[in-house]
């Protein structure tokens, strides 16, 4: 689906979407899920990078799932885990703003 470029990344970003949405719904707790989908889609350096490349708006929205699982209580996740997901959250946005220039180190942050 990544190699697919803008629709991939689209694709991607729905299914973190529809996770969230049934977890808030079946009560789905697992953190195992949730780590592994942050471990994959976004502080892995070069799948990052390829989402975001691709489509940004998509990449944000991916980190933003993951940060509404954790304060929506479906996801225990680490202070540090937070703390890097709100940061790259962050970045995204104001790179999308103008604020400042894309970077392609989004999971090193």
């Amino acid at each position: 689906m990544i190699s697919e470029g803008s629709g991939g990344a689209f694709e991607v970003s729905q299914r973190m979407t529809a996770l969230v949405g049934w977890g808030a719904t079946s009560e789905f707790r697992e953190s195992w899920v949730y780590d592994q989908g942050v471990e994959q889609y976004v502080l892995d350096q070069d799948m990052a990078r390829r989402l975001k490349d691709s489509n940004p708006e998509a990449f944000r929205n991916i980190v933003r799932r993951f940060l509404e699982a954790n304060s929506r209580g479906m996801w225990d996740a680490d202070n540090s885990t937070i703390e890097k997901l709100q940061d790259i959250y962050s970045t995204i946005e104001d790179e999308l703003e103008g604020i400042v220039a894309p970077t392609s180190q989004v999971g090193m942050l």
